[in-house]
C-alpha cells in the first residue's frame, strides 16, 4: 500500500469517527459533560482557595489539583464499560476507538500533572504549575479544530477558537498574575465550551 493510500484510509476512518451519529455523538458527548462538570467543580474549590475557605497547601490543595481527573477517569472508565455492553454490532469499531482516544486523553492528562507537578515541586513555583490547565486547553481546541477540519461545522470551529481564547486568556492571568482573570476564564471554558458542548451531542444522539 503507497503512503497516498495510507493517508486516504486514515482520513477515511477519521471521518468515519466524527460522521457516525448516535454511537459517537452519545458516548463522546457524556464523557465531554463529565468532563466539564468535573473541572468546572475544579475551577469552583480554585475560587474558594483563592477566597480563604480552602486551603491552597497540603492535602486540600493536592485532593483539588488531581482530584477531578482522577473522578473523571473512573467515570470515563464506566461510560466506556456502559458503551460497549450497549452498543449495536456496527457501531464496535467507532466504540474502541473513542474509548481508546478518550483514555489517551486520560492519560496524557496524567502525564501533564507529573510533568508540570514535578517541576513546580521542585521550583516551589505555583505559577508553573498553572501552565498545566493552558495547554490542557490549547489542547482542546487543537482536537475541535480537527473535527472542524472534517466536518465544517461552524459550532465546532466556535467551540476551538473558545478553547484557543481561553487559554490565551488564562496564559495572561498567569503571566500578570492576575488568579480572577485565570480562574474565570477557566470556568467559561470548561462550562461553555465543554459542558455545553456535551450536552449538546448528548441531545443531538438522543434525537437522532
Amino acid at each position: 500500500m503507497s503512503p497516498a493510500d495510507t493517508a486516504r484510509d486514515d482520513l477515511a476512518y477519521m471521518r468515519a469517527l466524527v460522521e457516525t451519529p448516535g454511537a459517537f455523538q452519545r458516548s463522546f458527548g457524556q464523557a465531554y459533560f463529565t468532563a466539564g462538570l468535573c473541572y468546572g467543580l475544579q475551577m469552583i474549590l480554585h475560587a474558594a482557595q483563592a477566597l480563604g475557605w480552602i486551603a491552597e497547601s497540603g492535602l486540600p490543595a493536592l485532593l483539588i489539583g488531581l482530584g477531578p481527573t482522577v473522578v473523571f477517569l473512573v467515570l470515563l472508565a464506566w461510560i466506556i464499560a456502559a458503551d460497549r455492553a450497549t452498543r449495536k454490532p456496527l457501531a464496535g469499531a467507532t466504540a474502541k476507538a473513542i474509548g481508546a482516544v478518550l483514555g489517551a486523553i486520560g492519560i496524557a492528562n496524567l502525564v501533564l500533572v507529573f510533568v508540570v507537578g514535578v517541576v513546580a515541586w521542585r521550583e516551589a513555583s505555583l505559577t508553573v504549575w498553572l501552565i498545566y490547565p493552558c495547554t490542557v486547553m490549547v489542547l482542546q481546541g487543537t482536537a475541535w479544530l480537527v473535527i472542524y477540519a472534517l466536518r465544517r461545522r461552524a459550532w465546532f470551529g466556535v467551540v476551538a477558537l473558545g478553547w484557543f481564547v481561553t487559554a490565551a486568556a488564562m496564559a495572561v492571568g498567569v503571566a500578570y498574575q492576575n488568579f480572577p482573570l485565570f480562574i474565570g476564564a477557566a470556568g467559561v471554558g470548561f462550562l461553555v465550551f465543554m459542558l455545553a458542548p456535551g450536552w449538546i451531542m448528548m441531545r443531538n444522539a438522543r434525537i437522532g
